[in-house]
């Protein structure tokens, strides 16, 4: 039987400066950010063509989730990117708490700039 799959992705354009954002997370990781507290189980922040991407995978509740946080530098400051999924049955129950979680996970991001 397959299981379930629930994905979510959020963009955000910020006025605040691509090496400060990415200066932070390499220096101290999600733990830096309050916001990104639940995603402190990451990979090592990767240099992707002058993007850094922090990767996460976590089994939470019985459901697998995994995403990516991308930061790429813009004229006017940084663009961020969100992007996630979870998998698995216990994702019905956990997804509205998350999908509430992630909704407003950039803004409470950038809040703490």
């Amino acid at each position: 039987m397959k299981r379930p799959v629930f994905a979510f992705e959020a963009e955000l354009l910020t006025d605040a400066p691509f090496d400060h954002i990415a200066g932070r997370l390499r220096r101290e990781g999600p733990q830096a950010f309050k916001s990104l507290g639940a995603l402190s189980a990451w990979a090592i922040p990767e240099d992707d063509s002058g993007r850094l991407v922090c990767r996460w995978e976590r089994m939470i509740g019985g459901a697998e989730e995994s995403g990516s946080l991308t930061l790429a530098p813009d004229a006017k400051g940084a663009h961020l990117r969100l992007e996630g999924r979870m998998r698995g049955w216990p994702a019905f129950l956990l997804f509205g708490l998350l999908r509430w979680r992630t909704d407003r996970l950039l803004d409470r991001f950038v809040e703490e700039l």
